[in-house]
């Protein structure tokens, strides 16, 4: 007797395509980047004075009460832009150099993962210039888009079974697993 036919196919082939905890450890490997990130702009700060994070919480609690047009709120939000600015100019050269020379950030060497071009044909330098417009793309997201869409950009990795994010459909990349943890 033929069995019944009762389960979604594009469903299954999803929950076996993708090696165990793949989207756990991708999520952990943000977290480890941020803080690598956060710890550069603490390094920069040390080095250049900028961004200063510090000063833009002490007017944060000044403006309470204010207008919008007050002078010490206009202030505010122009340091909130230049720290804003600098620190995701910073997460963008660090991922984008991490991605050019090594294939990876330092968040997806701990847990085993790699960034790769999908198609493998690409000229040496074009596969090098695509992974570093992932991070330029991210960073665009984020900034024009008011990290509303680069959200977005991030949950499409589960729609797909190969867990490829829009960014990453956009540079023509993909993040994939190469050692078992």
């Amino acid at each position: 007797m033929k069995k019944k036919d009762d389960g979604n196919k594009a469903v299954e082939s999803f929950k076996h395509s993708r090696p165990k905890n793949f989207y756990r450890n991708r999520f952990f490997a943000l977290v480890i980047d941020f803080i690598v990130i956060m710890l550069l702009c603490q390094i920069v700060f040390a080095i250049f004075g900028i961004p200063d994070w510090k000063h833009y919480l002490q007017t944060q609690e000044a403006v309470r009460g204010l207008t919008a047009s007050d002078t010490l709120v206009v202030e505010r939000m122009k340091l909130y832009q230049e720290c804003f600015l600098i620190t995701l100019c910073i997460g963008v050269v660090y991922e984008a150099l991490m991605l050019v020379f090594f294939g990876v950030t330092i968040g997806k060497l701990v847990f085993g993962m790699r960034v790769v071009n999908v198609k493998t044909d690409k000229n040496f330098y074009v596969g090098k210039l695509m992974l570093a417009m992932r991070s330029v793309i991210k960073a665009a997201s984020i900034y024009l888009l008011s990290a509303i869409p680069f959200l977005f950009m991030c949950l499409t990795t589960f729609g797909n079974s190969e867990g490829r994010s829009g960014f990453d459909g956009f540079a023509g990349t993909k993040v994939i697993k190469v050692r078992s943890k």
